[in-house]
């Protein structure tokens, strides 16, 4: 019990504070994005990989092969054409619709080659190499690849009156109550799941004051259960670093790469 109030604190903490930091310029997205202003961290959809195991496959000794633990937070607006722009913005306005990542993972970093092609005067990262050993003199970049387990919130909102805190997740549930905003809060294991998972998450709903406490209360609980014998643990790609820029296509095509040829993790 002591473990889940701790979890819930600094779960909280990290949200008020993340937005208010220099922090660069994120992507984010569920699974893909439409315009990148530059690098940062870019939450996705779940992926496949490929475990390398020799031996009896534990949830130890996945656990152990996952050495690195943070929480991310992401926020993006949503443009007329129905894209995310991502960004440091800490605060929402008036007419505007965003989007808020919060991420806790559980991961390890892969790194991945990217080769650059041209083509109609644009240079495009559209050849994605699954082993940067392959060719290494022919590539651009090494992009990082996190693999891993983790718990991931997001609050899609429209602000109406005024402006919010966007990195507050308190102040969201203040300004749902107050009618300033409206919207949707989801929560999202990342290669977490079981019987004693499912009924823990609860089911979308409004951005209020208690669908917040809710939504805080199960993260705690099922990370409380991330280590019991019965929580079926499959490592999945969870996030990049974008340090390809924001050129038109560069996520999308990292992504298909991602899905035609899966990453590899060695469980030891």
């Amino acid at each position: 019990m002591k473990q889940i109030i701790l979890f819930l604190i600094c779960f909280a903490v990290s949200f008020s504070g993340c937005a208010s930091r220099n922090l660069p310029s994120k992507g984010i997205g569920v699974g893909f994005t439409i315009k990148a202003q530059s690098s940062g961290y870019h939450p996705l959809d779940p992926l496949p990989i490929k475990i390398i195991c020799e031996g009896e496959l534990t949830n130890k000794r996945i656990m152990q092969s996952l050495p690195d633990e943070t929480m991310r937070i992401a926020v993006g607006e949503k443009n007329s054409l129905g894209g995310i722009s991502y960004g440091i913005a800490a605060t929402g306005y008036e007419g505007n619709s965003y989007v808020v990542v919060l991420d806790y993972i559980k991961f390890n970093t892969i790194p991945f080659g990217v080769k650059m092609l041209s083509g109609g005067g644009t240079e495009v990262f559209n050849l994605m190499l699954p082993n940067y050993l392959k060719d290494p003199e022919t590539l651009e970049r090494i992009v990082p690849v996190y693999v891993g387990v983790g718990l991931r919130l997001t609050a899609s909102l429209t602000v109406h009156q005024g402006s919010v805190d966007l990195g507050n997740l308190f102040a969201l549930g203040f300004a749902a109550q107050a009618k300033q905003i409206s919207g949707t809060l989801v929560v999202q294991t990342l290669g977490i799941s079981g019987e004693n998972i499912s009924s823990i998450i609860p089911m979308p709903s409004d951005i209020n004051a208690s669908t917040i406490q809710n939504a805080i209360l199960s993260l705690g609980s099922i990370k409380a259960k991330m280590y019991q014998s019965d929580t079926i643990i499959t490592p999945r790609v969870v996030g990049i670093y974008n340090n390809l820029g924001g050129l038109s296509g560069n996520i999308n095509n990292f992504i298909s790469s991602l899905l035609k040829e899966s990453q590899l993790l060695e469980i030891k």
